[in-house]
């Protein structure tokens, strides 16, 4: 093995290394199993190819999708529904799913919030009013949903449900947009790195003599 054969395969392990690390915690071909909704179509996921793939093509409508998702007021469900859009957009899983911890016990009140006035704002742009919200209502309707009890609240409920997903998919895909601009980014550099070792290689094998010399 010559010393630009090496520099390659050093890279690419180098690199593989580097995203299991990454992906040691999200749904993977090989823990799947372990995720309680996720392991009853296991055997199935495994067949698909495309949920594992980094390709572009695949990890593109993933960094959209899981953006959109996580921003949704439907905490506790993404797992799930991030495999059934996966599934549907032929997209990576791992990206997908692993996009759902932005929205956690700390952070999932204030995205909410924040995706309710961005909703409420657009909203207003095209001419339709919809109420404000202060804190003792966002109090209220947080304690409706911890104990059940909607009462006369589920029309105020169901606005706010609207209005905040509208936001919620107005920053999904501004959001989604830089990531995969980055992502994109990433992956030309990356394999332009690959085709300048590649290169070299070749170039050895086919004029040793000249490559040595030079």
């Amino acid at each position: 093995m010559t010393a630009d054969e090496s520099e390659l395969n050093e890279t690419k392990f180098r690199r593989i290394r580097r995203v299991k690390w990454w992906l040691r915690p999200l749904p993977r071909r090989a823990n799947i199993h372990r995720y309680p909704v996720l392991r009853l179509f296991a055997d199935a996921a495994r067949k698909r190819i495309y949920l594992w793939s980094f390709r572009v093509e695949n990890a593109v409508p993933a960094i959209y999708a899981g953006c959109i998702l996580t921003l949704m007021p439907i905490y506790g469900i993404q797992i799930p529904l991030s495999f059934l859009l996966a599934i549907l957009l032929r997209a990576n899983l791992p990206i997908l799913a692993g996009l759902q911890v932005i929205s956690n016990p700390i952070t999932v009140i204030p995205i909410w919030f924040a995706a309710y006035q961005i909703g409420r704002h657009t909203l207003s742009v095209l001419g339709v009013d919809v109420m404000s919200l202060n804190r003792q209502e966002v109090q209220l309707m947080l304690d409706n949903f911890t104990h059940g009890n909607w009462g006369d609240n589920m029309h105020t409920v169901a606005v706010v449900f609207g209005v905040t997903n509208l936001g919620a998919i107005i920053m999904g895909i501004f959001f989604g947009l830089i990531a995969s601009f980055v992502y994109r980014v990433v992956a030309i550099r990356t394999a332009a790195s690959y085709r300048i070792i590649l290169d070299k290689v070749h170039a050895h094998k086919t004029h040793p003599t000249n490559t040595e010399d030079s």
